[in-house]
């Protein structure tokens, strides 16, 4: 290692956003004992190669620049320019987050407008293992400034986001990109963390007994085949969408087939837990960044019931690696989704509660609700206008401070009155989409529910009764895997799901 070369991480690059109002984290490898010299505006930090690996803190910043940033290491120099300082949030998921500006509602219109020199992206890589490969893609991975031709396979929903922020603001907005559809959230923690609880350890002793004895040889010739089936059915989606770009995907499903899922297991899969955690998330590990915007949940709806621990343990270990115990979180609820022909196993209820229950016990986790935003027998919904927008609400109100009114109406309490009823909702007003309020369930003491009728009693409450249900013990809405949503607030969200024990 003596003879390694000075280095900066590979995600520092020109037209980079650093983050504002907080130390600054610049790291990078280099030989051993060597000085090390970063200089920023009118700061100028020092410090030595250790471990062949170096790291400074800069003081804090306003928001401005551009900026040029200057490493030296003894005679070698790096010079880093259209440097911007603003707020930094990283997106992380899988493919609700992955869906790309140029795959959205109104893609082509949306992309012809969308040039902002005050909004940056860095992608990922997408991968599960560091191999020379990844490493030539990770080096020749750049912050983008936001133009038309530059920015067509960023997320959609990060992208609508840090538009409504960086007009909102007025201040650069960088967003690190950092995602695979498909990946479950044990993908995205390290291995430690997955064996704390049973609930993650459950996943990586799982996916191995998939693996077997089976040789990284016979996996690549088996990932061989799938991208070859994959390739046939993509191919055929796209002949579909020229013919008719407003295909459904009810239409698609019927007449090409079904996606080929999921992919082979593998030891270097990007699904297997803990890959893209060492392959991704390590590499832009400690950027310093404002909070986290998520979007995950679909692979993990099997095993909803422990998707709050796997939320609690996600979250924490975020914080901690990129050194801000309190960033923000915020959670995008899963809207509805159903298969054509599938049962519905509330399985997309329990996860969605998971969810809700996170953001009620940890501190600065918010959710983004999207109950009303789902599209049936599509699991990728293109609009991804109202998630980022309502996503950028969010953090406006409860990181930014600037009052928008963004949060959902949210159940309160629940009683009786007579023969009916009563919930109470946290909001300043309800409001009925529709010809009635849809949703509503009662069961009485066998636990058995039934659909309900509900009105509005007043600017916060709906009365909910049933013929079939005398003596109601417990009342829950939305608690399906699908619905059409027709109860909003005031602020036109919709309503959260929820279920309650009536005493």
């Amino acid at each position: 290692m003596e003879n390694q070369c000075f280095q900066v991480a590979s995600m520092f690059s020109d037209h980079m956003v650093l983050q504002r109002d907080k130390k600054i984290a610049i790291w990078g490898n280099g030989p051993e004992n060597r000085n090390v010299c970063v200089t920023l505006g009118e700061q100028t930090v020092e410090t030595k190669v250790t471990g062949n690996k170096w790291k400074v803190m800069l003081e804090p910043l306003s928001a401005g620049g551009p900026y040029a940033m200057e490493i030296a290491c003894e005679n070698e120099y790096i010079v880093f320019r259209d440097v911007m300082v603003g707020e930094v949030w990283l997106a992380g998921g899988q493919s609700n987050m992955e869906l790309e500006l140029q795959n959205c509602d109104n893609a082509e219109e949306e992309l012809k407008h969308a040039n902002y020199e005050g909004i940056r992206f860095y992608n990922v890589v997408k991968t599960g293992v560091i191999t020379e490969d990844v490493l030539k893609q990770q080096e020749a991975s750049k912050w983008r400034v936001c133009h038309t031709e530059q920015v067509k396979d960023v997320s959609a929903v990060a992208y609508f986001c840090a538009r409504k922020l960086h007009k909102e603001l007025g201040v650069a907005i960088g967003v690190i990109d950092c995602y695979i559809g498909g990946t479950s959230a044990t993908c995205w923690m390290d291995e430690e963390t997955l064996l704390s609880a049973p609930e993650a350890a459950g996943y990586i002793t799982a996916y191995d007994e998939l693996i077997g004895d089976k040789t990284d040889e016979e996996y690549a010739a088996e990932m061989e085949e799938y991208n070859r089936q994959w390739k046939a059915w993509d191919d055929g989606v796209q002949e579909e969408r020229r013919k008719n770009p407003d295909v459904t995907w009810e239409y698609l499903n019927e007449h090409v087939g079904v996606c080929p899922w999921p992919q082979p297991a593998g030891r270097t899969s990007n699904f297997r837990p803990a890959n893209p955690y060492h392959g991704m998330l390590e590499r832009v590990i400690p950027y310093t960044l404002r909070g986290f915007w998520y979007y995950q949940g679909e692979e993990d709806t099997y095993k909803a019931e422990g998707y709050g621990v796997l939320m609690r343990l996600l979250i924490t270990l975020w914080r901690k690696k990129f050194q801000d115990e309190q960033a923000p979180f915020i959670l995008n609820q899963l809207p509805m989704y159903i298969a054509k022909g599938e049962k519905d196993d509330k399985t997309w209820a329990v996860l969605r509660e998971q969810q809700q229950l996170t953001t009620e016990n940890l501190p600065n986790t918010y959710m983004n609700v999207l109950i009303d935003c789902g599209e049936f027998d599509n699991i990728h919904p293109t609009d991804k206008q109202t998630v980022g927008g309502r996503m950028a609400l969010v953090c406006m109100e409860h990181v930014y401070g600037i009052a928008c009114d963004a949060d959902a109406p949210a159940y309160q309490s629940v009683r009786l009155d007579e023969n009916q009823v009563v919930v109470t909702f946290r909001c300043k007003g309800l409001q009925v989409k529709g010809k009635e309020i849809a949703l509503f369930e009662l069961a009485g003491v066998d636990g058995e529910f039934h659909a309900a009728k509900a009105y509005l009693l007043s600017e916060k409450e709906v009365a909910v009764c049933s013929e079939e249900v005398a003596d109601p013990r417990q009342v829950r809405y939305a608690w399906t895997n699908f619905g059409q949503v027709t109860l909003f607030g005031s602020n036109d969200l919709p309503v959260a799901p929820f279920r309650a024990v009536i005493q």
